[in-house]
């Protein structure tokens, strides 16, 4: 199943294991994300179902991180339709792809309210203001995970 426009999830249950706060990493996971249609950048909210293209990307109002997608435009197998049969096939998620953003400090500081997290997703043109790009964003859903120890030990460490 696909959602259409600005998301958010039901709240999300953190399993935080035996370290508890004080994992090492906290990643968003977006999958299921479409690029088949326009560019835009995803704004990544925590606790904040109210938040929008106007709401200031500050930790105080549960900002988590952003990502970007790079999209085809008009998708390849669209040319030469009309506006209806492309408007019937604008609800299909027809390139996904997935974007992980690394979140650690918002996701431990909303984790300190609570152990049930919403993570929100607005969507938004460039722009000075940006503008809400509603109609762009389709993806399959959201979740957080928690990673207990250092993904790279020392040992993975390239010399510099």
């Amino acid at each position: 199943m696909s959602v259409k426009g600005r998301f958010t999830s039901p709240p999300l249950r953190l399993n935080l294991g035996p370290a508890g706060l004080n994992f090492a990493r906290a990643d968003i996971e977006v999958y299921g994300l479409d690029q088949s249609g326009p560019s835009y950048e995803g704004r990544i909210f925590l606790n904040n179902p109210r938040a929008d293209a106007e709401t200031p990307p500050l930790p105080e109002n549960g900002y988590a991180g952003s990502f970007h997608v790079y999209g085809y435009g008009i998708w390849p197998g669209d040319i030469g339709k009309d506006r209806e049969t492309r408007a019937l096939q604008s609800d299909d998620i027809r390139a996904p792809i997935r974007k992980d953003v690394i979140a650690t400090e918002a996701v431990r500081a909303a984790a300190t309210r609570g152990p049930d997290i919403s993570i929100t997703i607005v969507p938004v043109y460039p722009g000075n203001p940006p503008r809400d790009a509603n109609e762009a964003l389709k993806l399959e859903g959201a979740r957080i995970v928690i990673h207990e120890d250092d993904l790279f030990s020392d040992e993975d460490a390239i010399p510099a």
